[in-house]
């Protein structure tokens, strides 16, 4: 039976007051018949006249419209927020370019009843499609599993790139950050990481590691978005090609990977640093690519060295991929699951109030 209560739509956004309206709009153009809190957790500068122009677009078609101003700026850390802040027992997380397609309420919601156990179902970005020369070269370099709900031995998500050709949900190791929902408990206690600022590029991935240790993932093709990439307030290409491959260094770590998985990011990360010298258009993301292989490689440089070390001083081994706790700045905290009462942490006090 399920324990449906209601859904918490939470939309982060920064300084993209256009997209964000169309957004809203698609969410006020849903038939939901059960309660629905619309939540905006802004790290940019929305104006009162906007916030009524938002609420006055939703109008009776939500039970609650709540606005959430950040202090301390952070994609992760938004999502941490709404965790907090969200009414129901359920969490769907849009990006403020995404719009949601005809009926996809109804259908989030006959998903959960036929899934009762899942602690997240995600849905597709329509836009998201691959071809015969991408798979073979994302095959090639190990950034697609070849399977649509495995994660790559290098730890990437490569394989979204077939979710639109299946007709029927099915399991998965991870989801869609433009479009991804939870039961709200499987997120209590997730834990900020200093890797995953600004723009937090993995984010998705990260809280599909956390959620999945609640129980099983879905994603359904039929949830569909339209997903507008805007290219305002996202991180220059050069910064993104670099978090793109340390963010999964980080992301890789959580797992405890064996010494094949360390090769395998490397080698994705070197077909990456290739395809981008190779393409005219992909070259300004050469020079952050090549910074994070150095990075990566100075990191298990340093990981072997320490784990030689300890067995020479009569220490415990470590096993392959074991991340030390002395680690300093680039240490991946242990991941628990509070089954009593969230903490409702925040990093930094926000200005909140009802619309």
């Amino acid at each position: 039976m399920s324990d449906w209560q209601g859904l918490t739509i939470a939309i982060c956004t920064r300084n993209r007051p256009d997209d964000l309206r169309r957004c809203v709009a698609s969410v006020a153009g849903q038939s939901a018949d059960y309660p629905l809190q619309v939540l905006i957790v802004d790290d940019g500068e929305l104006s009162e006249s906007e916030l009524a122009e938002l609420s006055d677009a939703l109008g009776g078609n939500v039970s609650r419209f709540r606005y959430r101003k950040k202090r301390q700026p952070g994609l992760l850390l938004s999502r941490i927020e709404a965790v907090g802040l969200a009414d129901f027992n359920r969490i769907l997380f849009l990006d403020d370019d995404a719009e949601l397609e005809e009926g996809y309420l109804r259908r989030l919601r006959e998903l959960y009843v036929r899934y009762p156990e899942a602690a997240a179902i995600g849905g597709t970005d329509g836009a998201i499609r691959g071809n015969f020369l991408w798979n073979l070269f994302a095959r090639a370099i190990l950034y697609d599993s070849g399977d649509p709900g495995r994660l790559s031995p290098s730890g990437y998500g490569g394989s979204m790139t077939r979710w639109n050709e299946r007709r029927e949900p099915f399991r998965t190791e991870f989801l869609l950050g433009c479009n991804m929902s939870f039961r709200t408990d499987a997120l209590l206690g997730l834990e900020p990481v200093d890797w995953l600022g600004g723009y937090s590029l993995g984010e998705d991935l990260y809280l599909s590691y956390w959620a999945s240790r609640s129980g099983e993932m879905w994603i359904d093709p039929g949830l569909k978005v339209r997903h507008r990439q805007s290219a305002a307030s996202r991180d220059k290409l050069e910064q993104v090609a670099y978090t793109e491959i340390a963010n999964h260094y980080h992301l890789l770590r959580l797992r405890k990977p064996g010494a094949w998985r360390r090769a395998a990011l490397l080698w994705t990360a070197s077909g990456l640093l290739a395809r981008a010298l190779a393409v005219p258009r992909l070259r300004p993301r050469a020079a952050g690519y090549g910074r994070a292989i150095r990075f990566v490689l100075a990191e298990d440089w340093r990981w072997f060295h320490e784990s030689i070390s300890n067995l020479g001083n009569g220490g415990k081994v470590r096993r392959s991929g074991e991340v030390p706790r002395e680690a300093g700045s680039s240490d991946v905290p242990e991941l628990r699951i509070d089954s009593g009462r969230s903490e409702r942490r925040r990093s930094a006090p926000s200005a909140d109030r009802e619309v």
